[in-house]
């Protein structure tokens, strides 16, 4: 359970953490917007990894679901922000 608990809530939020990247780079760096979706598609790969470690670390299986719902949660509203206030 906890290994299918990980690769999937872990892809979902890193692809959710990884849409965060592509809007906020090109508003908070000036990047243009193609730079900035091939930068935090890249990225997405260590930010993957490191949910993955970090998801078999976890003792608690409740506590791997609560981590990895609060990230994509976060990240989530921050992309509906800045994508209603950036453009």
């Amino acid at each position: 359970m906890r290994a299918i608990t990980v690769v999937v809530g872990g892809y979902g939020a890193t692809s959710v953490i990884v849409a965060l990247l592509a809007v906020g780079l090109p508003l908070s760096t000036g990047l243009a917007r193609s730079e900035a979706v091939v930068l935090a598609s890249m990225l997405g790969f260590l930010i993957y990894l490191a949910l993955l470690l970090w998801g078999f670390s976890v003792q608690k299986l409740s506590r791997l679901v609560l981590g990895l719902s609060g990230f994509a949660a976060v990240a989530l509203a921050l992309v509906a922000l800045l994508h209603r206030h950036g453009g």
